[in-house]
């Protein structure tokens, strides 16, 4: 019997519970907070939300995850693009692991999926770069909490391509646009503070980070990856996972996406010190259901 590779949770007991009932009964409530009524007419097939602990970003994560309630189970797998915050990484990578492992249980990865892509010249196989990605998964409980039984996922981490590498992954994820795919952007929107070393202002704080912010959700929303990109060169934004969205919104789409925005905060309006502060936002993009239905 072959030897199954599982990779242990990095996360637990750090950025939400170790203990099983304690992570589902967290995450459950993070889900209930979901608004069905938001979802755009047709097949969801592309789900953009934040990475960081659940203390932080756990309620808009759950907003944009708990869309999804009744049809997660129904994608043959799931995509989970997300920015390489702890390898320096030239091509995007794919990990070499059977499942991931969170305190509710294993996740199968789509192993032929991932092999696939992997023989195409925009991927890699790194299982290092993945070893303590938080933002692969920190997704994980909030899917496993939907379903029992969840679909394998395909892990990508998506460092700065060049248009050529772009438009050469697009091509090889291309097969999977057909709405049996659910593609999952992990990203958190801008990094504000010294810490970080983006203060572009120092006054109005929180209306401009709005602004900035506001420039990734109309792109998002007009399906526009060249906006996103020229947002992107204009402001500088330290959007981490803003190659990730490109690639998802550069894809050969059979129809142009219908996408809408149902979350944002910025971990500074808990104490209303924007010394330093993260926005988040979950949005979610489907597939217009065909003409006459």
């Amino acid at each position: 019997m072959p030897t199954v590779a599982v990779r242990p949770s990095a996360l637990a007991g750090s950025w939400y519970p170790a203990s099983p009932q304690a992570l589902r009964q967290l995450v459950a409530g993070l889900l209930a907070g979901a608004e069905p009524q938001r979802l755009p007419p047709g097949r969801p097939v592309v789900l953009m939300v934040p990475h960081a602990g659940y203390a932080y970003s756990g309620q808009v994560a759950g907003r944009g995850w708990g869309l999804l309630r009744d049809l997660v189970g129904g994608y043959r797998r799931i995509v989970i693009l997300a920015p390489n915050h702890h390898a320096a990484l030239a091509r995007i990578s794919t990990p070499r692991w059977d499942a991931y492992a969170t305190p509710l249980g294993e996740v199968p990865l789509d192993r032929a999926a991932c092999a696939r892509v992997a023989h195409n010249a925009s991927f890699t196989e790194d299982t290092h770069a993945h070893a303590r990605e938080h933002a692969e998964e920190i997704q994980l409980p909030l899917l496993q909490a939907l379903t029992a039984d969840p679909p394998p996922i395909v892990p990508l981490l998506v460092p700065r391509l060049s248009r050529a590498l772009r438009y050469v992954a697009a091509e090889a994820l291309a097969p999977w646009c057909d709405g049996s795919t659910l593609f999952v952007i992990s990203t958190d929107l801008t990094h504000y503070g010294a810490v970080y070393g983006y203060v572009p202002f120092r006054d109005r704080v929180p209306e401009r980070l709005r602004e900035l912010d506001q420039g990734v959700l109309d792109a998002f929303l007009a399906w526009d990856a060249e906006a996103l990109l020229a947002h992107a060169q204009r402001t500088g934004i330290t959007m981490c996972g803003l190659e990730a969205a490109a690639l998802v919104m550069s894809l050969p789409w059979p129809q142009r996406p219908r996408a809408a925005v149902v979350d944002y905060a910025r971990s500074a309006d808990r104490d209303g010190d924007f010394n330093l502060s993260v926005s988040y936002a979950a949005a979610v993009a489907c597939l217009p259901p065909p003409v006459g239905s």
